[in-house]
């Protein structure tokens, strides 16, 4: 990315493409793995994600104030752009969803160090679709439960028991992981 998109911006709120293009390009690497994220790794569905999230900042440019950053303002479109899609994908339907003040697990153990930041995110993936919406939502964006209750129209009480299922869920996944490469290496 640019360090000064002072001179980027005023060319894009002129209409200028080349500067458009220079957004759309300067924020490619940063934000293609936000919209990987939450597309579970499907790389075509990631793309036109962030070309919609890349047309409504491009259309919406007038209303960065140049306070904050402006990766920062672009990353809220792609997120909020990623939330869409989720649920226009499979719809939140709070009234199905169970409320719990579980307590969060404890940190993740030493041998835990063993596997790879892709292993980790293929595991996320393969999370239920509105706990993984949340736990990205949480763990990847820094989110607060109320936050996102109020994003995704539930209470933070759901929010929270989502976040402890994707917990659960992964601590299985990670801990039958584990024992299966402690298998293969005893072999």
């Amino acid at each position: 990315m640019p360090t000064n998109w002072s001179p980027i911006i005023e060319a894009c709120k002129r209409q200028d493409p080349a500067a458009q293009e220079q957004i759309y390009r300067g924020c490619y690497a940063g934000m293609i793995k936000v919209c990987l994220r939450y597309a579970r790794g499907q790389a075509d569905t990631a793309s036109a994600i962030y070309n919609q999230a890349m047309l409504k900042v491009i259309g919406n440019i007038r209303q960065y104030s140049g306070k904050g950053a402006f990766e920062g303002w672009v990353r809220s479109i792609v997120v909020n752009t990623c939330i869409d899609h989720c649920r226009s994908k499979s719809g939140f339907s709070p009234d199905e969803l169970h409320e719990a003040n579980a307590d969060l697990f404890p940190v993740i153990p030493e041998t835990y160090n063993r596997i790879s930041s892709r292993e980790i995110m293929a595991l996320i993936h393969e999370l239920p679709g509105n706990t993984a919406l949340v736990f990205n939502l949480f763990a990847m964006e820094g989110y607060k439960h109320e936050e996102i209750g109020r994003i995704l129209g539930i209470s933070a009480g759901t929010s929270k028991w989502h976040l402890n299922e994707a917990r659960k869920l992964l601590k299985q996944k990670l801990d039958h992981l584990i024992k299966k490469e402690n298998l293969a290496n005893a072999i």
